[in-house]
């Protein structure tokens, strides 16, 4: 038994609702912050409270990936993503059961259009060969993704910290557009952390069949 596997599907559940929260509080941060590349800083209490719940969600979210990550390394990326045997035996289950989903619904409508023709399906076979060298392409950009999001986090709260020292009468539009340039680089790391997480999960996710 992994590290938390028992409870990986809850925990990637949160997961993602607390990425969800987190891309949404990071996007907001930088849309209130535009207005400082211009000198206009009539926001900076309610951007000081988005930077520090966006850094806070960052801490919370990178901790929960850190707990289930074994389990996507092991039952994910080992078991499927790097095995080619496996992802296209996965592919010619799918197109058997597809077949007899179509054969089940043509005998109830009293047709004979289903086909039972193997050769076609080996065709078909032979057209996804492309689909190992997909998935571990899949998988090479989650370890990508993983040191983005590593580095947003960290200008996540290089920002939040900036933004409680900075004072906007004595120091201006030079600290602001710094601040700036972090969020908007950290809420982006925080859009690709997001998509390729749910990219990877609509190939398998880390639940178990218990």
């Amino acid at each position: 038994m992994l590290f938390l596997e028992e409870y990986a599907r809850l925990l990637l559940v949160l997961h993602m609702v607390l990425a969800a929260a987190l891309v949404a509080v990071s996007t907001h941060l930088v849309v209130w912050m535009r207005g400082f590349l211009l000198g206009r800083f009539q926001r900076v209490r309610a951007v000081r409270r988005f930077a520090w719940m966006s850094a806070s969600l960052f801490a919370i979210v990178v901790l929960l990936g850190n707990a289930i990550y074994p389990v996507y390394k092991v039952r994910v990326r080992a078991e499927y993503l790097d095995q080619p045997d496996a992802i296209m035996r996965d592919y010619r289950d799918r197109l058997v059961v597809a077949r007899q989903v179509k054969e089940r619904y043509y005998r109830g409508i009293g047709s004979a259009g289903a086909s039972r023709d193997s050769i076609a399906e080996r065709a078909v076979i032979a057209q996804a060969s492309h689909l190992p060298h997909q998935a571990a392409k899949i998988a090479r950009w989650f370890d990508v993704k993983e040191h983005w999001v590593a580095l947003g986090m960290a200008l996540s709260i290089a920002c939040a910290v900036v933004l409680l020292t900075w004072n906007p009468k004595k120091h201006g539009r030079a600290i602001a557009s710094v601040a700036f340039i972090m969020a908007f680089l950290a809420a982006l790391s925080v859009w690709l952390g997001a998509i390729i997480g749910v990219v990877v999960s609509s190939y398998r996710s880390i639940g178990g069949l218990g």
